[in-house]
């Protein structure tokens, strides 16, 4: 697995209590491709078809390359059950980034002599290279041939990587012995509780991470066992939030357009936050034309509507036309900053129900938040002031004469731009590093009681002492405190994010 703290991560699987969610699995055949593709066995046999599909590759001999193979995976953790192609893989792209050092390099030196060698320089090929580190003897001497051969036979290597990693040849095949029963047994204790997602759209390489991609460096193309959607459990929360804030509010907006009165604990719940959002946040913050008229005294109202001053006249009220909505700020973006706020909330919450998980506890989620808020900035800008408009409006307003000001402003002017990206960075970061951080601290607490039962079977095995029971008391204890803190962290993420959201707009769409 790529990261140790695998429990906090997005995954490809719901994780149940085992007694929920058991299996049971009889043969080899049964488990799943993502689980069998992990399998040693299974990747001893893919190394053997594909080595011997390579046979026109000039690879070096079967044992010695399959000996390299594995232990570059079990040396680095990173490495961890990547299959061979991906070993060769590696190889060759880390020496076609090599190549290009050399080339620009060589092309450098040449130019120094100026004796226009460096057009010569610029022809060189990747053939050159691979001609130029045999004669170094470099460490990978012995796949020099095969990294010829891959450069020129990029769509053969990708069909037949393709082809030897097909697991239901591998069940088919009748030569491939069944698993023994410990290792069927002790494959299904560790896979029961994990309610493993439908992948339609792609492949695994494990249950945290899709297949390996690699960008091919002399082509600029993705080299791929994968070229589909995996589909995260994170991805079916966010996808259960929306459908959840789509349900509720659409009822409660067919309520609103009948004209009831707000009835019920949920109406009353969502009113008060909506009105929350619009008065505390829009309103203030982006502008609003909805001014109250105040009674100075000049005039008053009867009981039939009509109008008196202070010397008696009577006249009918004046009638004040509505300002129409697109002339409203705060109107106009009252609609994104109530979803803003309840999908990040939703999203903040999920991660308070057991075996769920926050979306927001993931980079992905945050930063597609983050650039929905910079789209809505500059979008709103520019419709605002016009594309020229909208990037000059970020230079603040400056009397200076106008040889101090054709120096100074294009310097703000940069200054502004890297801030305004800056900006929805830090809105990015902020959301995620508070969600994680909680997980962090609830996994720590959590720990204390697991290490000081460690700590005692180590300093005197078959003990069971007090310390452990004290230590699990206080566990618990700060844990159930520390989860009310993170409730409230919930609610306060998603009002500062929808606040900044509605700073960061309230500044593209008002002069400076």
């Amino acid at each position: 697995m790529a990261d140790p703290v695998l429990h906090i991560k997005d995954s490809y699987y719901f994780e149940v209590p085992k007694v929920l969610y058991p299996y049971d699995y009889g043969g080899r055949k049964q488990f799943p491709d993502v689980w069998v593709s992990l399998d040693p066995e299974f990747q001893d046999w893919e190394f053997e078809r594909l080595y011997h599909e390579l046979s026109s590759a000039n690879l070096p001999p079967e044992e010695h390359t399959k000996d390299q193979w594995h232990e570059w995976r079990e040396h680095d953790h990173a490495n961890f059950a990547k299959p061979y192609d991906v070993f060769l893989d590696e190889k060759y792209q880390a020496h076609v980034a090599k190549f290009n050092e050399w080339k620009t390099a060589e092309v450098a030196a040449a130019a120094k002599k100026n004796d226009g060698s460096d057009q010569t320089a610029r022809r060189l090929t990747f053939d050159d290279y691979l001609k130029h580190a045999q004669e170094t003897a470099h460490a990978d001497v012995e796949y020099l041939d095969f990294f010829g051969w891959r450069h020129g036979h990029a769509d053969a290597w990708e069909q037949a990587k393709t082809e030897v990693g097909n697991v239901a040849k591998w069940r088919e095949d009748a030569t491939v012995a069944e698993w023994d029963k410990k290792k069927i047994d002790a494959y299904n204790g560790q896979l029961s509780g994990k309610i493993l997602i439908p992948q339609p759209f792609g492949r695994l390489r494990n249950l945290y991470e899709p297949e390996t991609t690699i960008l091919d460096q002399n082509t600029g193309w993705i080299n791929s066992r994968n070229f589909g959607l995996c589909i995260s459990k994170y991805m079916l929360i966010e996808l259960v939030v929306g459908l959840i804030l789509v349900f509720i509010f659409a009822s409660l907006a067919r309520r609103i357009a009948g004209g009831k009165p707000p009835k019920g604990k949920l109406w009353n719940l969502l009113e008060v936050f909506l009105v929350f959002i619009r008065d505390q946040i829009a309103k203030p913050v982006l502008g609003s034309h909805d001014h109250s008229h105040d009674d100075h005294g000049h005039a008053h109202a009867d009981a039939h509507g009509e109008h008196h001053d202070d010397h008696g006249h009577t006249h009918k009220p004046p009638v004040h036309k509505p300002h129409p909505v697109a002339a409203d700020p705060a109107t106009r973006f009252l609609p994104l900053l109530w979803t803003i706020f309840f999908f990040v909330l939703g999203c903040n919450l999920m991660g308070m129900l057991p075996w769920a998980g926050a979306p927001t506890a993931a980079f992905a989620v945050t930063f597609a938040l983050a650039l929905v808020t910079f789209g809505a900035v500059v979008l709103s800008g520019m419709l605002q002031f016009g594309p020229v408009g909208f990037v000059l409006n970020q230079i603040p307003g400056m009397d200076l004469p106008w040889y101090m000001a054709i120096v100074i402003k294009p310097m703000i002017l940069a200054i502004e731009i890297l801030g305004l990206i800056i900006k929805h960075g830090v809105l990015c970061v902020r959301l995620f590093a508070n969600i994680v951080a909680g997980h962090l601290v609830l996994l720590g607490i959590l720990g204390f009681a697991f290490g000081v039962d460690a700590a005692l079977k180590f300093s005197a095995p078959g003990a069971s002492g007090w310390q452990w029971a004290v230590t699990a008391v206080i566990a618990v204890v700060a844990s159930a405190t520390f989860s009310c803190l993170e409730l409230f962290v919930a609610f306060l993420q998603a009002y500062i994010f929808t606040f900044l959201t509605a700073l960061f707009i309230g500044a593209a769409i008002h002069k400076h």
